[in-house]
């Protein structure tokens, strides 16, 4: 017999100190930012059950290249577009991530741009299984019994003492360098997923975080007090994240 769980979850997302635009974007139970010229910092909770073939995900337009805000939002619309049909889908994500490159191509095409990208990392919990894509340095993560692991994968050029330029993403030309990372699993009662862009990771380390995650406060304070810990080591990027917290 199929047992159906309570995911729970919170999201945060903000500018940051240092750019004067945020080129992040999410999709959240339906929910992503509306105005991609927005700099206002957003917050927002709420619960799900896991039989509901849900999507979670994040993207970090490419801030190397132009409209990077454009992009992300894309990708974003695009996923709420796609996933009111996902009733006939089973796993859908690399599908999805093949939609999200078409979409992303039309508007560069659209504005006469050489290329525009984005990351994205995505989790969908199905039954009693999760489905996971990444295409980027975007992470996710596992949190089980105080212990936090990577479960994505970063696809970032190696030999670069500095930022090193991603090697894939969504908005890239050739279909065939798309090539997402994509990995199932089971998850247990207490098992928290966390999505985030870079603006999190590059400003708090693995062990920081991993405290935070596991301090007993709720879920939404959590995110709110990632994000203001980012900001507080230096901002230096747009930071958004995404927790998904599995409970009976």
């Amino acid at each position: 017999m199929k047992r159906t769980y309570t995911v729970e979850y919170a999201c945060a997302c903000t500018v940051g100190k240092v750019r004067k635009n945020n080129e992040d974007n999410f999709y959240c139970d339906g929910q992503f930012r509306l105005d991609p010229y927005s700099v206002e910092d957003v917050v927002l909770s709420g619960k799900v059950k896991s039989s509901s073939n849900e999507l979670f995900a994040v993207f970090d337009g490419m801030g190397g290249e132009a409209c990077g805000e454009i992009a992300s939002f894309v990708a974003a619309q695009n996923c709420m577009d796609f996933v009111q049909d996902k009733e006939q889908y089973q796993e859908y994500l690399y599908e999805l991530s093949n939609v999200l490159n078409d979409k992303i191509l039309e508007e560069t095409k659209a504005r006469s741009l050489v290329l525009m990208g984005t990351t994205a990392a995505m989790i969908q919990f199905y039954k009693e299984e999760i489905y996971i894509l990444n295409a980027g340095d975007s992470k996710i993560f596992k949190l089980s019994k105080n212990n936090l692991n990577q479960i994505s994968q970063d696809h970032v050029a190696l030999g670069y003492s500095g930022k090193a330029p991603l090697t894939k993403f969504l908005g890239i030309p050739d279909i065939n360098g798309l090539s997402p990372y994509i990995a199932r699993g089971a998850y247990k009662v207490n098992d928290m997923f966390i999505l985030c862009t870079d603006g999190v990771t590059d400003m708090i380390d693995e062990e920081t975080l991993c405290k935070m995650l596991t301090e007993k406060k709720s879920l939404e304070d959590i995110a709110k007090n990632v994000i203001k810990c980012a900001n507080e080591n230096g901002g230096c990027d747009n930071a958004t994240l995404i927790l998904c917290k599995v409970h009976k």
